[in-house]
């Protein structure tokens, strides 16, 4: 864990934590050394929103093996 007064250290910590990758945590420390605020705040509401469809995508995924599982129980229950 690094320690909180180092800035940098804390950053990447929490960027490798969301799951970012060397080169995307390379990009957001430069946006954030050369002050491009803007740019940084795009960039992770871009990865935020790539990560929450990836999770809805998922759920889709899960509904359809529920609905699988569901229509499997009831034909066997015909039986």
């Amino acid at each position: 864990m690094a320690l909180a007064t180092d800035r940098i250290a804390v950053i990447t910590e929490n960027l490798v934590d969301a799951g970012l990758d060397e080169n995307k945590i390379a990009e957001c420390l430069e946006m954030l050394d050369n002050q491009n605020f803007s740019a940084l705040q795009k960039f992770l509401y871009d990865y935020r929103r790539k990560l929450l469809d990836s999770i809805h995508e998922y759920n889709k995924q899960i509904d359809c093996l529920d609905y699988f599982t569901y229509t499997l129980k009831k034909s066997m229950e015909v039986k």
